[in-house]
């Protein structure tokens, strides 16, 4: 405990030699007591600032902020810490952050003590570092105005110290720490007990072990100190920069008998210190960069002032008002002057006159700022002839001045070219349209002819029938096996007719669907039973696994003979002694899906998209020894797309069978 001798003397040191701005005010906000630090500061005489609102002092922008700090403080007891804009003697203003608190000397009379610390280096800091600091926190404690009792004198003293931002701690002659305010115990990590009766020397980082003890000699010489810079070090062992200042305590004698120290946190001062640094040893790199760069466009100047005269292309530079300042020789040579003669001239001087207007439109959508990119213009030469040429300009300035490179490509050659391919084009749009008159007459003749053999087969067919049924006669075995090939032949031109018939109905769009809900697996079953008699003839297994339940808006006939043309088509390419189909129909997602799997001959998949074409065969001898026309498939791919499917083939490669897919939409 400090001796109460001391206690008044003690205060009023501090209050006078405090390095915040001190002022007291009574409960209007009159001035009733300042600091000689806060009036060498705003410039003031202390006769002309007691007795005057603290309001006067406030900038206009800030003054509602100042009063709901002032009611705050009033209505609590302590107000907010808050940044004002404070106004110094001669209209120049300073921001000051400024808190206060209420002391009293009784229940009747109030006085309001208010700290202010000028915080405008600690902006510009923050600013040149492009960095935001936190603002700082309050860091005052209101003492009372009059010095009436040494008891109110000493809580004054001690709500000013408890309650200060700073970091305050008072030490005897020795070093030994006597006291602190909550604001060192809490930074350094410590309660205030554990803190009371250390030595300094535990709360001072290594690295300031000699700063502190020449702060220390010079505090013995001086009795103050002012601003070193000291790093601390907590609990935990982590250290941050702060100032110290620090005054001496007397006793009643004159005799120093201590000292209190203000520690302020300077960390993020101390970041936008290390930042500006960092700033500046990237700018003098950038600066270095910038000497290479510079070399280096010397360099480039000189590659492309070497590109713009060897290159093959036409180049010319002009100004914004269209005159040439600079060409290369293939520019002066092509249009047939010399460098000289070029420069100076406009660039209408150089357009064929069936092209000015087009060249002036270009000029003016350059002169509006937009690119320009292979255009064409014809040119005119020196001697009058002209020329086909794509023109492109780019965009640059010369300080204010605009200004293009114009890169100019002689496309005479593309334009003979152009000119034959749209002969050609001409020429080919005419054996077009009669390869459309020959295949209109071919479709024509197509269908005629499927009309004409299909008639005379259905009387074939029906004495065929008669025949067999023997009412002209008995027949011997091999009458009726004769009869049974022109029956089973009739049968083949008769389904080779209408393939035909349905392939030129589904190429026209002509094909009519009778779509109705219908049971695939009913449809499916049916169309086995029909072909159970041929597949026992050749000894071929044929299983199926058909999930019932499955409707599908369809044609139910056509799609029965999709799935005829496929099971025939498997049983014809399947081996006649361990041959097997496999039948499967089950949900998949959305849709249906349809497989028609046999272990016969294979295809290739280099084949496999293609034998879904009409009249297309996968091999001419193979075919040819199963017979077949090469347009059952075709059929099923138009049948399956007219309801919305899909069918693809899937194969291993040649012997190893096929898969035939099938996806219906629901």
């Amino acid at each position: 405990m400090i001796p109460p001798g001391i206690v008044e003397r003690m205060y009023r040191t501090f209050y006078e030699i405090s390095p915040d701005l001190v002022c007291t005010l009574d409960d209007d906000g009159i001035v009733l007591d300042v600091n000689q630090r806060m009036l060498d500061h705003f410039g003031y005489s202390k006769d002309y600032v007691l007795g005057r609102s603290c309001f006067d002092f406030i900038a206009d922008g800030y003054k509602k902020t100042a009063l709901d700090g002032f009611r705050e403080m009033k209505e609590k007891g302590i107000g907010p810490m808050i940044e004002l804009s404070l106004i110094k003697n001669g209209g120049t203003t300073f921001f000051g952050l400024c808190r206060g608190a209420r002391v009293s000397d009784d229940e009747k009379q109030n006085g309001y003590l208010i700290t202010i610390q000028d915080i405008s280096p600690i902006r510009e800091a923050l600013e040149k570092a492009k960095h935001a600091e936190e603002q700082a926190k309050a860091r005052y404690d209101e003492l009372k105005k009059t010095h009436e009792s040494l008891l109110v004198l000493e809580k004054k003293y001690q709500n000013l110290y408890e309650n200060a931002p700073d970091l305050l701690r008072t030490i005897d002659l020795y070093g030994i720490i006597v006291d602190c305010n909550e604001s060192y115990a809490k930074n350094l990590g410590y309660s205030k007990e554990e803190i009371i009766g250390k030595s300094l020397i535990e709360h001072t980082s290594k690295k300031s072990y000699d700063e502190m003890m020449k702060g220390i000699d010079e505090w013995k010489s001086s009795g103050t100190i002012s601003n070193k810079e000291i790093w601390m070090k907590r609990k935990d062992g982590s250290e941050f920069p702060t100032l110290l200042s620090g005054v001496s305590i007397y006793d009643e004698n004159g005799q120093v008998v201590g000292r209190t120290v203000s520690l302020r946190n300077i960390t993020d001062i101390y970041q936008a210190k290390m930042i500006i640094e960092q700033d500046q040893s990237k700018i003098n790199e950038q600066y270095e960069e910038l000497k290479k760069t510079n070399l280096l466009l010397g360099m480039t100047e000189q590659k492309y002032r070497s590109l713009y005269n060897t290159s093959p292309d036409l180049l010319r530079t002009i100004d914004s008002d269209g005159t040439i300042t600079d060409c290369n020789y293939a520019y002066a040579k092509n249009l047939g002057y010399s460098k000289d003669e070029i420069v100076g001239m406009q660039i209408y001087d150089h357009t064929a006159e069936k092209s000015l207007d087009n060249m002036k439109e270009i000029f003016n959508l350059w002169k509006s700022g937009t690119s320009v990119v292979n255009k064409e213009i014809w040119m005119k030469r020196k001697d009058g002839t002209t020329f086909p040429a794509l023109l492109s300009a780019t965009i640059f300035y010369q300080g204010s001045k605009m200004g293009s490179n114009t890169v100019i490509k002689d496309i005479t050659d593309l334009y003979d070219a152009k000119k034959k391919i749209e002969e050609n084009e001409m020429r080919l749009r005419e054996q077009y349209e009669e390869l459309r008159d020959v295949e209109k007459s071919k479709e024509e003749f197509l269908t005629m002819i499927t009309h004409e053999l299909k008639t005379p087969l259905v009387p074939i067919q029906g004495y065929v029938d008669i025949l067999l049924a023997e009412k002209f006669g008995t027949l011997t075995n091999e009458q009726k096996h004769r009869l049974e090939i022109i029956k089973s032949n009739v049968r083949y031109l008769m389904k080779l007719m209408s393939d035909l018939l349905d392939v030129q109905k589904i190429e026209l769009r002509q094909l009519k669907l009778n779509k109705e809900n219908n049971n695939l697996a009913d449809i499916m079953r049916e169309v086995i039973e029909n072909v159970k008699p041929d597949v026992e003839k050749h000894n071929i297994k044929i299983s199926a696994n058909l999930q019932p339940g499955l409707f599908c808006i369809c044609d139910k006939l056509r799609m029965a003979q999709v799935i005829n043309n496929l099971i025939n088509n498997a049983l014809d390419f399947c081996p006649k002694i361990n041959g097997q189909i496999f039948i499967k129909l089950h949900a998949d997602g959305t849709n249906y899906k349809i497989i028609i799997k046999d272990n016969g001959i294979g295809i290739s998949k280099s084949k496999l998209d293609k034998i879904f074409v009409k009249f297309y065969q996968v091999d001419t001898s193979t075919t040819r020894e199963h017979g077949g026309s090469g347009i059952g498939l075709a059929v099923c791919r138009g049948i399956v797309e007219a309801h919305d499917g899909k069918i693809w083939a899937e194969s291993e490669g040649e012997g190893k069978g096929t898969e035939i897919h099938i996806l219906l939409p629901q």
